[in-house]
């Protein structure tokens, strides 16, 4: 299921003219920039991007529907390509290896080349293995095992999708979302658990870029009953203590800049 993950960390960095590849080894996030921050491609005109890449050496199966957090470690990724791209458009990883990746280890990518194809989102898809170990847990994992990297990138949870945006020379590259729309991606990469609870629960993000805003908890009549300011990158954690709070309903919310996601929990 890491699969994906490492794949997807394939397409991060920082644009500059006539990039170079050049590994970043203190580079910690999975992309660097994050997706929603890569330059967009306009059309007609040169794109050249270097994406920095920091391959993790674990991965949390709650991301893909485990019902508790349960981390595997991750051995090496084998990517034998990567779709999606617009015409023109092409890639080359900066892998000793090739095109194996391991876990751990910082890598980049060059993206770069001029299309002519129409605006929109082009969506990126990785074919490649993934090979990580752990203690079994059926029905999720059975051990050391290699899957395919497209069982992680089919998961409807899966928060770690990677695109490349093409516009119009001159156009806006994403017009800005505002902190009160919801963002079905924020929503996939934020957990609570356990639900229900007696009060105290854990509060999960694993959102792969940075995310500046409030963790909020709001009651069944829209009272704010807990707030903290937030500003994480990548993995975040914390645990919440609400047992002084009547059983009931809540509503817990995280809002960042790039909108805000929600979960409904019940205190008994």
């Amino acid at each position: 299921m890491k699969k994906i993950y490492l794949a997807l960390l394939m397409l991060a960095g920082v644009a500059s003219a006539n990039a170079q590849c050049t590994i970043d080894s203190t580079n910690t996030q999975f992309f660097s920039p994050s997706t929603d921050s890569i330059p967009c491609v306009e059309r007609g005109v040169a794109y050249d991007q270097v994406l920095q890449i920091s391959v993790p050496d674990q991965f949390d199966l709650q991301a893909i529907g485990a019902p508790f957090p349960y981390y595997l470690y991750i051995d090496s990724v084998v990517i034998t390509s990567v779709t999606g791209f617009p015409n023109g458009i092409t890639n080359q990883l900066n892998a000793v290896n090739g095109t194996t990746l391991y876990g751990g280890q910082n890598y980049c990518t060059h993206v770069s080349g001029t299309t002519n194809d129409p605006t929109g989102r082009y969506e990126l898809f990785f074919e490649g293995t993934i090979t990580m170990h752990g203690n079994p847990f059926p029905p999720y994992f059975d051990g050391d095992t290699t899957v395919d990297l497209a069982l992680v990138q089919s998961q409807p949870d899966n928060p770690f999708r990677l695109y490349l945006d093409v516009i119009n020379v001159g156009d806006e590259c994403r017009p800005s979302t505002g902190i009160n729309d919801f963002s079905s991606g924020l929503n996939a990469a934020f957990f609570v658990y356990p639900n229900p609870n007696n009060g105290v629960f854990e509060v999960k993000l694993n959102a792969g870029r940075r995310v500046n805003g409030e963790l909020n908890v709001v009651d069944n009549m829209g009272k704010l009953v807990f707030s903290q300011k937030l500003d994480v990158v990548g993995l975040y954690n914390t645990t919440i203590d609400l047992k002084n709070l009547p059983a009931g309903i809540y509503s817990v919310q995280l809002r960042g800049e790039s909108g805000y996601a929600t979960k409904t929990i019940s205190v008994q």
